[in-house]
């Protein structure tokens, strides 16, 4: 009985949690889908009334100012997608090969039987939203869903040797323990390392992949030049040399090898409020 408690408990939890994240994808999908129709509204004013084109042309080239526009903002926010974007792309172009036609054709209709363009023009948006992010939400990013998160800076702090090999492009791979705080980095975050010798003195990187070892071991065996990981031409390279600063007890979750590269430096810069010190 008290297991089926838990678990019933656990279910009310993970429906809260989808519906919470369920309602603020959708309030991004309205905010980017209003931005996008201001562009849509702005160019098809200037087409239909400043220029007096014709219906249909005017609302063909808003449409596709709005889509484009549109499917790159949700994509990275709304969905915060992986997918392939040529992918995506062509299955939400599908999406329009069906829409246009009909809004268009649909659309000049109306606007001939003397309804208003503009009028006619926001119907078609209205049907556009609600159409297209079910076609998206349940088609187009269905599988890839949170897939890419947003990327977030970070803080570490690097003793003066591997700080300034970092800053003269010599030393590309940070290595550290795959520990609670390391698992939440993702390609893409922002580093800032700061000297500890010199704590004015900071470095901005961005991972460019991760690869996680069991041990200090598999990564040395890993990366066959030893440049990247700090090491002089010649120098003599040994896992053991990471002992100092992580015994071996303290690397059962495995260690980490943080690809980077060199974003900028700077002296006497504070960390913004969303990053997170490590």
């Amino acid at each position: 009985m008290e297991n089926e408690v838990i678990k019933e408990e656990k279910a009310k939890s993970t429906k809260k949690k989808f519906d919470k994240n369920e309602f603020f994808r959708v309030l991004k999908f309205v905010g980017f889908s209003i931005s996008a129709g201001v562009i849509q509204i702005a160019s098809f004013e200037i087409l239909y009334h400043a220029i007096n084109w014709l219906w249909w042309p005017s609302y063909l080239i808003s449409i596709i100012l709005s889509v484009i526009w549109n499917f790159t903002f949700n994509r990275k926010f709304t969905f915060q997608s992986a997918n392939n974007v040529y992918v995506a792309m062509g299955w939400t172009l599908l999406y329009y090969v069906a829409f246009i036609p009909v809004s268009v054709f649909g659309g000049d209709a109306l606007e001939n039987i003397g309804w208003h363009g503009t009028l006619v023009t926001v119907l078609m948006m209205l049907l556009n939203f609600v159409t297209e992010f079910a076609w998206q939400r349940y088609f187009v990013f269905r599988k890839s869903i949170n897939t890419k998160p947003l990327s977030k800076t970070v803080n570490m702090k690097l003793q003066g040797e591997p700080f300034q090999k970092i800053a003269s492009g010599h030393k590309k791979v940070e290595m550290r323990l795959f520990d609670d705080k390391r698992k939440g980095l993702r390609v893409g975050d922002k580093i800032v390392f700061t000297n500890e010798a010199d704590e004015t003195q900071k470095l901005k990187t961005k991972i460019t992949k991760l690869n996680k070892f069991a041990s200090f071991d598999e990564l040395y065996d890993f990366y066959k030049d030893k440049t990247l990981l700090g090491y002089a031409e010649g120098e003599e390279a040994s896992p053991k040399d990471m002992e100092k600063y992580y015994p071996p007890e303290k690397q059962k979750d495995g260690v980490l090898a943080i690809e980077i590269e060199l974003v900028s430096k700077h002296s006497n810069g504070e960390a913004s409020k969303e990053q997170k010190q490590l």
